[in-house]
């Protein structure tokens, strides 16, 4: 996410979404009673003499609502704010009062007035983290050579080029220059801090390159996901973009947080070990201990409970870990159950 103002004191936010990751930042941050401002199209209604009123063209309008309802249609790539017309330009065209649904996508910019909460601050702060981090690390290969790129939220940014030297007519030395040529993409994935990885290419020498990185390095070939791409060029990158591979690992890895996280809440709660606690009472004691080095809250509960938002800015100020479960995914659902849960520095009941 693109932050273009930010004023926590006076509680005003103009960002503009770059993905849909970002809208779903949004999404968590626009509540019930905030004013979006955006840019949208109204149709003007006209009507000709003696005939009933009939529908005219859209028209471009700037316009503030104050929303009501929040719908984060991830399948239409849009964030849907709905509430009355606050105030608008050209005033011909906007109605004071009058419903009007802003439709927020992707390179959009949109201004949200509200009272900033903790909860707000947290999301603020996790997309402007997002948007400064290496996604994916991206690998092409075929026989002769290797492009290697890395994607952030600001796009693609190609790194290296790196030609095989291996050549089947050199019998002998084929072998040995193909390990030299793996050992030296190994060495620049390892060294990649990128949330995925991702090996692709046109041919079989992925497939030989990941068996190489298996037996080399069986943690690092854990964090490699195999893609097919027309190509080891540079173009290589755009294509996995465009097929939305990247963004089905990148979600894929989300929810493998999640997952982590709540595996790791079971089973403290499952020893009885004293390092975990969960619940509103609970937790708050914890917070208030500052025991707490890792906070879970849903992310349902968190937009709206005030001691839940004042949990996060404790331990977010105290440099604890917080994880906001996503309430739509499986993860969310189960940790759902929970509510709010915390992992512990030392116990705190004896």
């Amino acid at each position: 996410m693109r932050i273009i103002h930010f004023d926590e004191s006076e509680g005003t936010l103009k960002a503009e979404a770059k993905n849909l990751e970002d809208l779903w930042y949004l999404s968590m941050i626009v509540t019930p009673g905030a004013k979006v401002a955006g840019r949208s199209f109204r149709r003007f209604v006209t009507a000709g003499e003696g005939e009933r009123a009939k529908s005219g063209e859209k028209k471009p309008i700037h316009v503030v609502v104050e929303a009501e309802q929040i719908e984060f249609a991830e399948s239409a790539n849009r964030l849907r704010v709905t509430g009355r017309i606050v105030s608008g330009e050209p005033e011909e065209f906007v109605q004071a009062g009058a419903y009007h649904t802003l439709d927020v996508e992707v390179g959009s910019v949109i201004t949200i007035s509200k009272e900033i909460t903790a909860f707000d601050r947290e999301m603020i702060d996790e997309a402007k983290k997002s948007a400064k981090a290496i996604k994916a690390a991206i690998l092409a290969l075929d026989d002769r050579k290797a492009t290697f790129s890395v994607i952030t939220n600001s796009g693609i940014r190609h790194k290296a080029e790196i030609e095989s030297g291996a050549s089947k007519r050199d019998l002998k030395g084929f072998d040995e220059a193909k390990k030299g040529f793996f050992f030296e993409l190994y060495t620049l994935l390892s060294g990649a801090e990128a949330e995925a990885l991702i090996v692709a290419g046109p041919g079989f020498a992925k497939d030989e390159f990941a068996k190489y990185v298996k037996e080399k390095d069986s943690k690092l070939y854990s964090k490699i996901r195999i893609e097919h791409s027309s190509t080891a060029e540079r173009n290589a990158a755009s294509e996995l973009l465009k097929l939305g591979a990247i963004n089905r690992l990148m979600e894929s890895q989300k929810m493998q947080d999640e997952f982590d996280a709540l595996e790791n809440l079971k089973k403290s709660v499952a020893k009885d070990d004293g390092y975990s606690v969960y619940g509103p009472a609970e937790v708050q004691k914890a917070v208030e201990s500052g025991a707490v080095s890792e906070l879970f809250v849903l992310d349902e509960i968190a937009r709206k409970d005030a001691a839940a938002q004042k949990a996060i800015r404790a331990v977010r100020n105290a440099g604890g870990k917080i994880i906001i479960f996503n309430a739509q995914d499986e993860a969310g659902a189960e940790f759902r159950s929970f509510g709010i849960a915390a992992m512990l520095r030392y116990r705190t009941n004896y």
